[in-house]
């Protein structure tokens, strides 16, 4: 008989922490600790039922969506993104968070491109970090800042998805191709 009561004390205990697990903790942190997205890209289309990322990309909207500005971590209605370059967090094919870096618009060259503007923290695994809880990719190509941080202008490439010049008012230095 204890072993009976012993077995089923422990079924009961992983059922419990499999069911009451994640509850609390909220699906993302809007404390300014990173954020590394599950997806980036460009909100093709936007509902309730539904975002479309450039490159065809679909997913699910929860119904818990928490979408907002990054800059501010205000929220936003998912009805106003379209066009905007986003970040997404997924929990399988479904959007749990959404934070909108910017609006695409052209650049010098004639290409497509996102600014950003935030506070660098920190370079890690080629990843720029920053205060607001921005994480951006830098582009294969880019030489990473070493020690530099502060106030920090970004050039993001939407169609790859990644920092393609930075400008560091600090120490007016700029990262450039190598």
């Amino acid at each position: 008989m204890r072993r009976s009561w012993g077995a089923v004390t422990l079924a009961l205990a992983f059922v419990l922490a499999a069911c009451g697990g994640s509850s609390d903790s909220p699906v993302v942190k809007l404390d300014g600790s990173p954020r590394v997205p599950d997806a980036e890209g460009v909100v093709q289309s936007a509902s309730a039922g539904g975002i479309r990322l450039d490159g065809g990309r679909s997913y699910g909207v929860s119904k818990n969506l928490i979408a907002f500005s990054t800059y501010d971590r205000e929220p936003i209605q998912l009805a106003r993104v379209r066009g905007s370059y986003v970040q997404v967090g997924l929990h399988k094919d479904t959007v749990v968070w959404l934070a909108r870096i910017g609006l695409v618009t052209p650049g010098a060259s004639g290409k497509s491109v996102v600014q950003y503007q935030g506070n660098l923290v920190r370079v890690r695994d080629r990843r720029m970090e920053f205060r607001d809880g921005t994480v951006l990719k830098l582009a294969p190509e880019l030489k990473a800042p070493t020690s530099v941080t502060g106030s920090t202008f970004i050039v993001i490439d939407p169609k790859r998805h990644v920092v393609q010049g930075a400008r560091f008012a600090a120490a007016a230095t700029s990262t450039t191709r190598t």
